[in-house]
């Protein structure tokens, strides 16, 4: 009885142990999570004006912030240690395929550059 009940005991502190650790684990990645969460969304309304030709003051601000997004990449990956240099290279990759300004009617051919750089990026870090 005594055998089981430890065995028990020791199930239990295990999967509590582990719950606690992929909480800590999650935590960890919550910040570029959310970053990459946010670029997504912006990616999407641009690539949906693009598709309507419906270029407006949202547009350009949805522009302007997934432009400053790409710019704290590596801050939000790789938090206070340096960037892998692959790494780096993707996210200068991106930068560059983000259009300075908008034109409605090269917008989706601008954004296929920014989603092809995202694939080959998470390609090799996904």
């Amino acid at each position: 009885m005594r055998l089981v009940f430890l065995l028990l005991l020791g199930v239990a502190i295990g999967a509590i142990a582990t719950a606690n650790i992929t909480s800590a684990l999650r935590q960890r990645d919550a910040y570029p999570r959310g970053l990459m969460n946010v670029m997504q969304h912006d990616l999407a309304r641009l690539r949906a004006d693009g598709k309507t030709q419906r270029c407006d003051a949202a547009t350009m601000s949805s522009l302007q912030q997934l432009r400053g997004l790409a710019g704290g990449i590596e801050v939000a990956v790789y938090a206070e240690e340096p960037p892998d240099p692959p790494f780096a290279e993707y996210a200068r990759r991106l930068r560059a395929a983000l259009p300075d300004t908008i034109d409605c009617k090269a917008l989706p051919q601008a954004l296929d550059k920014v989603g092809a750089a995202c694939d080959a990026c998470h390609r090799q870090y996904r």
